[in-house]
């Protein structure tokens, strides 16, 4: 029997991001990216090559001051997008589906009068409304929201511990400081804008605005309080023994690749479901 490796040490451990879809979850590392799902009583865990550039020294300094700390933000995020082709897949899914929402909306703007063309003018100006209540909902009451509650348990185990088991995961909290919802608020503010400034040109900057308010206000305790809210209630939901084994599978595997205990192929590695 092979021996178990011992945790980690808190020098040691590597950083790790995930995202959640819908019947699994990613997960990304320094070198490597790991895509879990569950079927057939299996959990299929592919690992692939994703190493995103992170520059060091003296540039390293320079990309943090301001500005170019939020270029270099979305650029990361761009090539995380990339780097997984379920992610990829996902957020431009998420992308139609939110042009559809607006189209329809401007659309019944003009053909229905009355109260409920005013209504949907109301939400045409201000499509991040009824976007975010159908975000929100998608979330909490689907399978995404226990996957992305899994994703936070997985690694808050691993950076608390040096390792991951469904034991350790099950005991730490599925709210995460790194989620991409602590931004969100200002993603939401910002699109509150939109009627009275007109971004259309200056895409880029209101994008820099929403990164730079997150820097500089996302460490304090209201904008902390405001994520962790949005994580609690509406984002993240208690995930189940079969998601969270999910999650733990697929960023064990993860973790054992970048420590050179196994390699990335093209096959999945598949691990029989306890649950």
């Amino acid at each position: 029997m092979a021996r178990k490796s011992a945790p980690e040490s808190e020098n040691e451990r590597l950083l790790f991001g995930g995202m959640a879809r819908w019947g699994g979850v990613d997960f990304f590392g320094p070198s490597y990216s790991s895509s879990a799902q569950r079927k057939d009583g299996k959990i299929y865990v592919w690992i692939d090559p994703f190493s995103v550039w992170q520059p060091e020294g003296t540039l390293g300094r320079v990309l943090k001051l301001p500005i170019l700390r939020s270029i270099f933000f979305w650029f990361r995020i761009v090539l995380q997008l990339a780097g997984s082709i379920w992610t990829l897949v996902f957020f431009v899914a998420i992308m139609g589906v939110l042009w559809l929402l607006v189209s329809l909306m401007e659309r019944g703007t003009e053909a229905v009068g009355g109260a409920t063309g005013e209504v949907l003018a109301f939400f045409a100006a201000f499509p991040i409304l009824p976007i975010m209540a159908l975000f929100f909902a998608a979330m909490k009451f689907s399978s995404i929201g226990r996957y992305h509650g899994a994703e936070h348990k997985a690694v808050a185990a691993y950076e608390k511990y040096g390792e991951v088991t469904l034991e350790n995961a099950k005991g730490v909290s599925r709210l995460h400081p790194r989620c991409g919802t602590n931004i969100l608020f200002y993603i939401t503010l910002a699109a509150l804008a939109d009627p009275f400034i007109t971004w259309a040109p200056y895409a880029v900057i209101q994008f820099i605005l929403i990164s730079e308010a997150w820097f500089i206000f996302g460490k304090t305790r209201p904008s902390i309080a405001v994520g962790n809210f949005l994580q609690r209630y509406l984002t993240t939901s208690e995930p189940g023994r079969k998601e969270l084994e999910v999650a733990v599978e697929s960023l064990s595997e993860l973790i054992r690749t970048e420590k050179g205990e196994r390699a990335a192929a093209k096959e999945p590695v598949l691990i029989p479901a306890r649950f």
